[in-house]
């Protein structure tokens, strides 16, 4: 619940999910090429970026405003235009995993040329929940890039 969060800039299940996701998978966040961020509320790319530790999240406010998601190695961000403007159904997350397979399809209408990691990051309960799911390409010998993984964690 909102009135029982620890901090107002950050959330917890996504501390824990994010960084249990990487190392599940295997992956540092430079290896990341594609992220989708849960985004029904303005703040929550916020929360993702910095918890997910894609970058220091003392300067949140000015990178997400001048869209440098992360700086330290550009990776294409909610290429959906995220909920706020593809659409919100009351189950978006839905739409932001089917962007994530289509990035590693291919197939996507925005596609990023030689993506072959997206994160897809979002929130349930009122920020009291939150999973992340790493999606990987395959190499020519079949094998996965790193480890599909999801986390789900409960704050």
């Amino acid at each position: 619940m909102v009135s029982q969060m620890q901090t107002f800039d950050s959330s917890r299940a996504f501390r824990v999910a994010g960084p249990l996701a990487f190392k599940e998978a295997g992956i540092a966040h430079r290896d990341v090429d594609h992220l989708m961020i849960y985004d029904a509320f303005a703040h929550l790319p916020l929360y993702g970026l910095g918890d997910l530790r894609l970058h220091a999240a003392r300067r949140d406010r000015q990178i997400h405003r001048r869209r440098q998601h992360p700086p330290r190695r550009q990776a294409a961000a909610n290429t959906n235009g995220g909920g706020l403007s593809y659409m919100h159904s009351g189950m978006y997350g839905m739409y932001a995993l089917q962007e994530s397979v289509r990035q590693m399809r291919g197939i996507a209408p925005a596609q990023v040329q030689g993506a072959k990691i997206s994160v897809c990051h979002g929130v349930g309960g009122m920020f009291a929940a939150s999973g992340t799911i790493i999606l990987p390409t395959k190499t020519r010998n079949g094998r996965f890039r790193a480890q599909p993984t999801l986390r789900h964690c409960r704050a």
